[in-house]
């Protein structure tokens, strides 16, 4: 019998949002049980009510939103409210069964509860606790409120990012939260392997801030070696031509990344002007980058001729590094990231129905079955399974509980609306592209990659 890598491993969940969840999801998909903890006055309230499917909140918008789908597949899901001193009983009576406990609360959070490290470690004394923050839980700025925008700019990264002639931009997608959420992930399974050689557990303080500089390390050590900050370069790198180039149709464009002379040569060729090689502004890798805004106006005269997945195939098939820029609809209906396994058919239920649930994890390992995530949980789908089976309660007591709002729901949620009410006139006019269903289901049984949902 093969098993999955994390097998036998019991994860509880106190994330919310996007960074923890994320670290969460990876280890789901690593096949560890992760157990999501929310409360009815605490559900995780951002992803549960953003971007619902067609638009549309529906009766129970909280178990619709599809950021809550994509970060928590795979997961067990329950309501605990650790506001209650009850709560906080049960909750140490699941760390006591469980490996690790993984939080992103505001750094006092956890200690204001009695839920501290040094105080579940005595209740299970080899137990795991990752807690992430913006800007770690020691040091003087501990307790400074940070979400993403703050992580990026006060890593260097928003600095580092821009045009030449333009302000430091922010990336705009949370990128330092799913930087910070993969390192929290891989910081956990580090000491997993530490408890195995040792038999003890550990306390690991995660900062985003600290996780997203760590991948500046060209922009850091410029300064560091040499006192300067590097330029912002917009799409510009050292080699030229290198940048993104507009093809046919609306919004559609191309990355090329020449590296060296022999890409140079085969780039020219392909584009039919191999009287550029021959140019002296573009006779050396320096020059092209001096000439750079010229050349980049000559390549771009090429591939406006050209649909952006056919500039693609004729730079790759020539041995120069190019890349489609791919939209969402795009990526979703990629072939070869179906093939790869890393989109699944999930059924989400009632009022959700089939749709994709992109991986966390883009790796593939020999020997192990590839895992497909079942649905994420519905607001406290397994109460029952927790606190009846895992923890040995009778129902008398979940029931008191539950009237309590101890355990149970539903959760308090704000009115829904629709995520985008400029959507709905569009898509009543027809802007919604009704083939793009049919087109992603005929890619899903084209590799036979759907799961029901049913069994979690």
């Amino acid at each position: 019998m093969a098993y999955r890598l994390l097998d036998g491993i019991r994860i509880i969940d106190l994330t919310m949002v996007f960074a923890g969840p994320v670290a969460t999801r990876i280890l789901a998909d690593l096949g560890a049980e992760v157990i999501k903890i929310e409360s009815i006055p605490r559900p995780d309230t951002f992803t549960r009510g953003n971007v619902f499917p067609d638009n549309v909140p529906g009766d129970d918008p909280w178990n619709r939103g599809s950021n809550f789908h994509a970060l928590n597949a795979g997961k067990k899901g329950i309501s605990l409210n650790l506001g209650d001193e009850r709560g906080r009983g049960i909750f140490k009576r699941l760390v006591a069964i469980s490996d690790a406990v993984v939080e992103n609360y505001s750094p006092r959070v956890m200690d204001n509860w009695g839920l501290g490290y040094e105080e579940l470690s005595k209740v299970k004394s080899d137990v795991i606790m990752v807690s992430m923050s913006g800007l770690g839980h020691y040091g003087p700025l501990r307790d400074f409120y940070m979400y993403v925008p703050g992580m990026e700019g006060m890593s260097g990264l928003t600095y580092a990012t821009g045009r030449p002639d333009a302000p430091p931009l922010l990336t705009g997608h949370a990128y330092g939260d799913w930087v910070t959420g993969a390192n929290a992930a891989a910081a956990l399974l580090t000491a997993l392997f530490y408890r195995q050689r040792t038999g003890r557990g550990q306390y690991v303080d995660v900062s985003g801030r600290e996780a997203v500089a760590c991948h500046l390390g060209d922009v850091i050590m410029e300064y560091t070696l040499n006192g300067r900050d590097p330029p912002r370069t917009g799409n510009r790198d050292a080699a030229a031509p290198h940048g993104c180039y507009r093809c046919q149709g609306d919004d559609r464009w191309v990355n090329i990344a020449v590296e060296n002379d022999a890409q140079w040569a085969a780039l020219c060729r392909v584009a039919g002007h191999p009287e550029w090689t021959a140019d002296a502004r573009f006779a050396t890798a320096e020059l092209r980058r001096h000439y750079a805004d010229e050349l980049d106006r000559m390549i771009e005269d090429w591939t406006s001729g050209l649909q952006h997945l056919e500039a693609m195939r004729i730079l790759q098939a020539a041995g120069v590094p190019a890349g489609a820029v791919l939209d969402m609809r795009g990526v979703n209906l990629d072939p070869h990231l179906h093939e790869r396994g890393f989109f699944h058919a999930v059924d989400h239920g009632p009022g959700v129905g089939v749709r994709p649930v992109p991986s966390q994890l883009p790796a593939k390992f020999s020997g192990v079955p590839s895992f497909v995530p079942k649905r994420a949980p519905r607001f406290a789908e397994d109460d029952g399974y927790v606190f009846g089976s895992l923890l040995g309660m009778s129902p008398e007591e979940m029931e008191t509980l539950a009237r309590d709002k101890v355990i149970g729901g539903p959760p308090s949620f704000p009115r829904a609306r629709p995520t985008r009410t400029d959507l709905i006139e569009q898509q009543g006019s027809g802007w919604f592209d009704a083939d793009y269903r049919v087109a992603l289901q005929k890619r899903y049984d084209s590799y036979g990659r759907r799961d029901d949902g049913e069994s979690r």
